[in-house]
């Protein structure tokens, strides 16, 4: 099959459920991604296009990046804006932000939610309009095909039925009700064939989502302790690279460049400037050295026990659990 992305000429592509798109994400887009969503993206797209059985897993490992890092960005805005006076806390995402013993998807989930609602003007513009907003016709396929499954497959009676438009948010919050009630299902009932239909149904409307989230590529991911510029397929050092602001070398292992500020390597960034400061994502989202691969890694915070944090590593080839006092 042919595919034809604005006025680019057919490319590699692939077919899922009768969708067809282009593996480059319009010629080559996916290298400006963070680089967790786009090692992600890639690993899905060649494990379904080969028709592997890694597909399954590698879709949700792509929900699962796009979930942490929506997450990581969502409080870093809100936390900047309840600072400065801006906002009234939330007392439900404060609750939970507090509860950190252990951190699974759907309370990421919450986060972002949380987060965009009590910030809809913030910093990353278009965020909050895309995460929930109802648009996309693959959108609702993907979120449709994922929930007839889970009613046929599963038995899912639950609260996400039918509907015509869907945002980001929906079919984030579907997949993650998929995992519950996957991980509750006789062994008998999770079948190669069943992995296959919801990866089918899933991974075009995650790839729909990330052609629609321009903030994604706008705002740039950086290391300063590494000094190195975490966007597209491999991290990079900038040259000459961008020296760690004092006010948050020590206080943060990532952070986030606004629009205009990351492509000029040859000076510090400005923290005065109208367009928002940069943001640190640490501690959700960091730069660690994972041990297990002797290579740094983006990572996630997994869970928090007495005082002390343990990551998961979001690169396709890592998925180990790193913690800071063996990382480096």
């Amino acid at each position: 099959m042919a595919c034809y992305v604005g006025n680019h000429q057919p490319q590699q592509a692939m077919t899922l459920m009768g969708i067809c798109y282009n593996v480059s994400m319009d010629n080559g887009d996916v290298k400006q991604y963070p680089l967790p969503i786009a090692r992600a993206w890639e690993a899905a797209q060649l494990a379904c296009t080969n028709g592997e059985e890694a597909c399954h897993g590698a879709t949700l490992r792509l929900a699962d990046a796009l979930t942490f890092y929506l997450g990581a960005i969502s409080v870093a805005q809100y936390s900047q804006a309840l600072y400065t006076g801006l906002i009234e806390g939330d007392p439900t995402l404060h609750r939970s932000l507090r509860s950190l013993r252990r951190v699974l998807p759907g309370q990421w989930l919450l986060w972002v939610a949380r987060g965009l609602e009590a910030t809809p003007a913030g910093p990353v513009s278009g965020s909050a309009e895309w995460y929930f907003g109802r648009k996309s016709e693959r959108l609702a396929s993907a979120y449709e095909g994922l929930r007839q499954i889970m009613v046929g497959r599963l038995g899912y009676t639950g609260e996400y039925g039918p509907q015509e438009a869907v945002s980001p948010r929906l079919l984030l919050e579907l997949l993650d009700q998929y995992r519950i009630r996957r991980s509750k299902a006789p062994a008998e009932y999770l079948t190669p064939d069943m992995d296959r239909q919801v990866a089918e149904a899933t991974l075009p409307g995650l790839g729909a989502m990330l052609e629609g989230a321009a903030f994604l590529r706008e705002y740039s991911l950086y290391a300063p302790q590494q000094s190195r510029l975490l966007m597209g397929l491999e991290a990079t050092t900038p040259m000459p690279p961008i020296p760690a602001p004092l006010e948050l070398a020590d206080a943060a292992t990532l952070l986030l460049y606004p629009p205009g500020e990351a492509p000029d390597y040859t000076r510090r960034p400005d923290l005065q400037n109208e367009r928002s400061p940069l943001f640190p994502l640490d501690p959700l989202l960091v730069y660690l050295r994972c041990g297990e691969c002797d290579r740094y890694r983006v990572a996630a915070l997994r869970e928090l026990s007495h005082e002390k944090p343990t990551y998961v590593g979001l690169d396709p080839d890592c998925g180990h659990a790193i913690t800071p006092d063996t990382a480096n």
